[in-house]
């Protein structure tokens, strides 16, 4: 019976952990500000990503930037000059951080209101700053900057994903507490402790390979969710490569968690062999 029990408690720690992990790592790295904008960082430095950022911001930069009539004729070769040499620019790692820190609030507010169609959102007012700045200077002029420049991205599959991400995110605290709990239960009923280790850390490996596997899967399906602009789409496909990047350190993580157990296992069962003989 205690053999019994221990084993279906290992089998739900491992069922839990399967989860849990999962949820601890978008509660890191994407409901969390600081986390995700320590994921999406180096999207600003990617150079085909940069490309479809510069057309937008050219195109947003026309429409916001209330330059003299005067100056109309100029303004395009201008402000399509000053924004290819923006990632140049000492501000721009400052105004990129800015930009994903402002994204991220305002998609998620929008995510957690129920009474609107939620969408992934941009505040690229930051960036048009600098913009500002470099035209100004070209031109010898002080230009407004507006307050907050939101651009939709057009996702709302992405976008009605994000509930279910803050959810379960919220709840990966209390997942890996009752997946330990469940494992140190099962060790305490056991009849053969360091046996009933082993097998964890076995089966914790075995977790740790299914993550492995379904983390291309993942990848793929990331890059598919984002349809539409293009600019959406390479962020699409570089986020997925990120978020892979990211995880493997996750599942190399639980890898070595699951040696550590294993290993304590069969200390355990040397040590009871000596202690027999």
């Amino acid at each position: 019976m205690r053999t019994t029990l221990s084993a279906l408690l290992v089998i739900l720690s491992l069922l839990v952990a399967a989860v849990a992990g999962p949820a601890l790592w978008l509660q890191r790295n994407v409901a969390d500000q600081a986390g995700f904008v320590a994921l999406a960082g180096p999207l600003g430095s990617n150079k085909e990503f940069q490309e479809g950022l510069t057309a937008m911001l050219v195109a947003q930069s026309t429409a916001s930037l209330n330059l003299p009539p005067q100056l109309n004729e100029l303004a395009g070769a201008v402000i399509n000059s000053a924004t290819r040499n923006l990632y140049t620019d000492p501000g721009y790692a400052a105004a990129w951080t800015q930009t994903l820190q402002r994204s991220h609030q305002l998609t998620f507010d929008a995510a957690g209101n129920t009474e609107i169609e939620g969408d992934v959102l941009l505040d690229i007012a930051p960036l048009l700053g600098l913009i500002a700045a470099n035209v100004g200077a070209d031109l010898g002029i002080n230009l407004p900057v507006p307050p907050d420049a939101v651009v939709s991205v057009e996702q709302p599959k992405v976008a009605s994903l994000l509930p279910m991400v803050t959810m379960l995110g919220g709840w990966s605290g209390w997942l890996v507490f009752i997946a330990v709990a469940l494992l140190v239960l099962s060790v305490i009923v056991a009849r053969r402790r360091g046996l009933t280790l082993v097998l964890a850390g076995v089966g914790l490996a075995a977790v740790a390979l299914v993550w492995l596997l379904a983390s291309s899967f993942v990848q793929t399906v990331l890059a598919g969710l984002a349809v539409g602009p293009e600019v959406a789409q390479q962020v699409g496909v570089e986020l997925g490569t990120l978020a892979r990047a990211s995880w493997r350190g996750g599942i190399n993580a639980t890898f070595g968690i699951a040696a550590v157990v294993a290993v304590a296992g069969v200390a355990t069962l040397v040590v009871k062999r000596r202690r027999t003989t």
